[in-house]
C-alpha cells in the first residue's frame, strides 16, 4: 500500500538537520540556494577575470586586458549553460530517455502522488536503460524540474521505496540544489579549462618570453605573475572540487530528511538504501563531472567520508534515517 501523501497534506515549515540536530526552515534553505547561485555565478565571472590577467600578463603584459576578457565571456557563458542548458546536457550524458504512461505508468503514477506532497508541479520523468539502481534530479527550478531513474531502480524497489527516493530528488529540486550545485560545477569546470589552456600555453614556452621594452621590472612582474599564477592554478581547482563535494555531502543528509517528511516514511528511503548497500551488479558507468547528482555515487568508493567523496556512506545515511 502507497503512503504518498494525498491532496491537501502540507510539507512542514522545517525540518532537523540530520548532522546537528538543529532544525532549519525550508523557506529559508531554499533563498539561501538561490542567494548562492547568483553569487556563485558572480565569484566565477571575477575569479575568471582575474585567472585571465594573469595568464594574460604572464604571456605578455599587452594582452592582460585582452586575455581577462575572454575569461570574463567565458565565465559568462558558463553560467548561463549552467543556468539554462544543464539539464538537457546531463541527461544526454547519462543517455535517458523521456518516461511516457504507456510503457512507465507506474513510475509516473509514483512521480505525481509525490509532487503532491512536495508541493511542486510533477516534474519530468525520465528513464536510463542500466541495470544499476541508481537516479538523479536536474532543472533550474520547481517549475523546469527533470527526475531520471534506472530500470534497475524500478525493478529493485518495491513502491515505498521507490516513492522514497523519488521524494529525496524531488527535494533537491524543491530547495533549489540543483541549480545550486549546476552553478558549482561550472565554476569547477571553467577553473579547470583555464588551468589546462594555461599549462598548455607554457609547455610551449608561450608564458615569460615577452619582457623586452618593459625594462627589469616588466621581466620582475612577469615572472611573480608567473609564479602566481602556477600557485593559484594548482591549488584553486582542488580547493573548489573539494568545497563542491563538501557541499554535496551535507545536501544528501538534507534531501533525505526533506524526502522522508514528503512521504511521511522514512523506513522507506532507508530500505531503499539498504537494497542499493547490498546490489552486486555491474557498477554504472558515468562521466565523472556527472557522478555527483545521482542519489548515490556510482563509484561505491565515493560514498565516504573523505575530502573528493561526492556522497556520505550509505549506512550513515541509513541511520540517519531509521533514528527519524
Amino acid at each position: 500500500m502507497t503512503v504518498a501523501p494525498r491532496a491537501g497534506s502540507r510539507l512542514p515549515d522545517a525540518i532537523t538537520d540530520p548532522a546537528t540536530g538543529r532544525r532549519i526552515s525550508l523557506l529559508d534553505w531554499k533563498a539561501a540556494n538561490l542567494r548562492a547561485s547568483w553569487l556563485l555565478s558572480v565569484i566565477m565571472v571575477l575569479l575568471l577575470g582575474g585567472l585571465g590577467w594573469l595568464i594574460g600578463y604572464a604571456f605578455d603584459p599587452g594582452l592582460a586586458v585582452v586575455f581577462l576578457a575572454i575569461a570574463v565571456a567565458l565565465g559568462v557563458g558558463q553560467s548561463a549553460a549552467a543556468f539554462w542548458a544543464s539539464d538537457t546536457m546531463v541527461l544526454s550524458v547519462a543517455g535517458a530517455r523521456p518516461a511516457t504512461k504507456d510503457e512507465h505508468r507506474y513510475l509516473v503514477n509514483v512521480s505525481e502522488a509525490v509532487a503532491i506532497g512536495a508541493g511542486v508541479p510533477a516534474p519530468r520523468m525520465y528513464v536510463i536503460d542500466n541495470p544499476a539502481p541508481n537516479a538523479f534530479a536536474t532543472g533550474r527550478d520547481p517549475q523546469h524540474g527533470t527526475i531520471a531513474v534506472t530500470t534497475g531502480l524500478i525493478e529493485l524497489l518495491d513502491r515505498q521505496e521507490l516513492e522514497g527516493v523519488v521524494a529525496h530528488e524531488m527535494a533537491h529540486i524543491r530547495n533549489y540544489d540543483v541549480r545550486f550545485m549546476s552553478m558549482l560545477a561550472a565554476t569547477v569546470g571553467a577553473i579547470v579549462l583555464l588551468r589546462d589552456v594555461a599549462l598548455r600555453a607554457m609547455r610551449f614556452g608561450g608564458m615569460g618570453r615577452r619582457r623586452s621594452g618593459g625594462g627589469s621590472g616588466g621581466g620582475r612582474g612577469q615572472i611573480l605573475a608567473l609564479l602566481l599564477l602556477v600557485v593559484v592554478l594548482i591549488l584553486a581547482p582542488v580547493l573548489a572540487l573539494a568545497l563542491r563535494m563538501a557541499v554535496s555531502r551535507r545536501r544528501e543528509y538534507l534531501a533525505d530528511a526533506t524526502g522522508a517528511y514528503i512521504t511521511r516514511n522514512p523506513d522507506g528511503l532507508a530500505r531503499a538504501l539498504e537494497k542499493l548497500r547490498d546490489f552486486r551488479g555491474p557498477p554504472m558507468k558515468v562521466s565523472e563531472g556527472v557522478a555527483h547528482m545521482f542519489f548515490t555515487n556510482p563509484t561505491r568508493r565515493l560514498n565516504a567520508t573523505g575530502l573528493f567523496a561526492t556522497h556520505p556512506p550509505l549506512q550513515e545515511r541509513i541511520n540517519r534515517l531509521r533514528r527519524m
